[in-house]
């Protein structure tokens, strides 16, 4: 599988420069890919002139946060044109969103004795609670950015701080006034029971979702196909993502992605953006 629909730089929470992720995504044989920073598309705009160099298809993308009765959710979006005012307006209501509970997180491990955070606030526009995680790491506050969430940001631990995303429906409606296809996001980390997931599904094809990432980094052949099943029941297209965001020991690159499961349409038909065709 060529494709990588799912990936993330430095412009929001991942390793990478969008050109080192280009770079890194072509030598590993990823020919068409989605830079899908969380709301924000400056990683597309700084990857585009590596993608000429690497002959990669690249797919203006993103990846936004979303509520869903009582749940937070992500939906990417890709093939976007990036210059819908809708999309722009809700990216600033979302980083706006960011700011403000990234002020509550600093404030609250300063009132812990953990003081220097305020000053993350200043160097990421789209600031996440994995921009703390890895300062924590940094200052020795935690051995890995999983124990920092476990001991500090995570539910119920003294640093975390709850937000009220914007509702599933009008992050999909973003998207698709965008010219974009509004793709559901990992379905399985959602600790959703059988139930609860079809429930999820079932209001993002209300609210006009067109696709289910059915493939992506770490699923089983057995997962990969109950989600397939689940696409087709409800009418929806297929995507492949890894949702890279750092060369861990076991995941070094972008892509190494399973094929769709048969019988699946994929997100990229119809839509020639989407598609690479060699150079002659």
């Amino acid at each position: 599988m060529y494709y990588d629909l799912h990936t993330h730089t430095v412009c929001s929470d991942g390793q990478l420069t969008p050109e080192a992720l280009v770079g890194t995504a072509a030598a590993a044989g990823v020919r068409v890919l989605a830079v899908t920073d969380h709301d924000t598309i400056e990683g597309v705009v700084a990857a585009r002139a590596a993608a000429a160099v690497y002959d990669v298809t690249l797919v203006t993308g993103i990846e936004i946060s979303a509520s869903w009765e009582g749940h937070a959710v992500h939906v990417v979006g890709l093939d976007l044109r990036i210059d819908d005012d809708g999309l722009m307006g809700g990216l600033c209501r979302l980083r706006a969103i960011r700011r403000a509970r990234g002020v509550a997180i600093a404030d609250r491990l300063a009132a812990l004795g953990v003081t220097g955070a305020h000053d993350l606030l200043g160097r990421h526009a789209a600031i996440g609670r994995g921009h703390f995680a890895q300062w924590l790491v940094q200052g020795g506050h935690a051995r890995s950015p999983g124990q920092a969430f476990r001991l500090f940001l995570q539910r119920g631990r003294p640093a975390y701080v709850g937000v009220e995303w914007p509702m599933l429906s009008e992050v999909v409606t973003w998207l698709r006034e965008a010219g974009g296809c509004a793709v559901l996001a990992h379905p399985t980390r959602y600790t959703l029971s059988g139930g609860r997931l079809r429930q999820l599904v079932r209001a993002f094809v209300a609210a006009g979702g067109d696709a289910l990432e059915v493939v992506s980094a770490g699923l089983d052949v057995g997962e990969m196909g109950r989600l397939a099943r689940l696409a087709g029941q409800f009418g929806l297209r297929a995507s492949v993502g890894s949702d890279f965001h750092d060369m861990l020991p076991w995941r070094k690159t972008p892509g190494g992605l399973a094929d769709l499961p048969a019988g699946c349409m994929p997100v990229w038909r119809d839509r020639p953006t989407m598609q690479w065709t060699e150079k002659a």
